[in-house]
């Protein structure tokens, strides 16, 4: 399959890309890897080589799996959403549409993805060759700086011939919970937002998690105490018997809402809906 973009941010020097597409380095037939990747915002591309292509292009694969002796990959990232205060990209992700049905919501810090771009690299020397690790020449990579010749005024033709080669990552980035904050078997998730909310003594991540089916997951994380997760309810949104897949989710802050979109119709639902709970005196 061709690679399927999901979202796009632009954080510091970088611009980084959430996607999935087949793992050309899984050597036992065709497999979906979900990645990260990421390109200097200053990229032209190169000079004698690679003109028109980005030379600072690197992708990384993310791991969201069930923990155990054979662990089980949620290997299809279908939404993420960033958390610019906490530095935490949260993501929903599924097994293939082929497979029993199963999704699963992970959260990786902006660090761990550094620390994989920063290693080494992951490389073939022919088609027919088999994926082996490879030195990163510039392990603490930093974007250049525009000068009046250009980001690529030095660039190489080593650098360069490395950039066409070493682009994917050898070390996976791992997620900031050994097993997923949320899971699910018999359900794909859809769509993703996340609301920060100030308890009484610790910060709460609330995730508004949409289904295929046309319900929301509502879930709580604790990030103060090691990023742990739990259910809080599930909303349905649709008459008795129907099923419509929710298509976006938008959270309003100054209206202290969440807007849903459906395929010919947005419904606006409160964040706040205390009075779903009755109060026993």
């Amino acid at each position: 399959m061709e690679p399927h973009f999901i979202s796009a941010y632009d954080i510091g020097l970088f611009t980084f890309f959430f996607l999935r597409e087949n793992a050309v380095e899984h050597d036992c037939g065709k497999t979906v890897y979900s990645r990260v990747a990421r390109v200097c915002k200053n990229d032209i591309g190169g000079r004698f080589l690679l003109e028109d292509t980005w030379t600072t292009f690197m992708k990384a694969r993310l791991n969201c799996s069930r923990s155990g002796e054979i662990p089980f990959y949620y290997n299809e990232l279908q939404s993420t959403f960033y958390l610019p205060e906490q530095d935490l990209i949260y993501g929903i992700f599924t097994t293939n549409v082929n497979s029993i049905a199963a999704s699963a919501v992970c959260a990786f810090n902006l660090s761990a993805i550094s620390q994989a771009f920063n290693g080494p690299f992951r490389s073939q020397e022919n088609p027919r060759s088999t994926w082996l690790p490879t030195a990163n020449p510039i392990h603490d990579f930093q974007c250049g700086t525009i000068n009046d010749e250009g980001p690529n005024e030095g660039l190489t033709e080593r650098s360069l011939q490395d950039a066409q080669r070493l682009y994917l990552m050898n070390d996976v980035v791992q997620p900031e919970s050994v097993d997923p904050l949320v899971m699910q078997d018999d359900v794909r998730f859809s769509n993703l937002v996340v609301d920060i909310v100030q308890g009484m003594d610790t910060l709460y991540h609330v995730m508004y998690i949409s289904t295929e089916y046309g319900t929301i997951l509502k879930a709580l994380a604790t990030p103060n105490k090691n990023l742990q997760g739990c259910y809080l309810e599930e909303m349905e949104l649709l008459p008795a018997g129907v099923r419509e897949p929710i298509l976006s989710l938008q959270i309003l802050h100054s209206d202290r809402s969440l807007f849903v979109g459906l395929n010919n119709r947005v419904l606006k639902i409160p964040l706040e809906r205390c009075s779903t709970y009755k109060t026993e005196t």
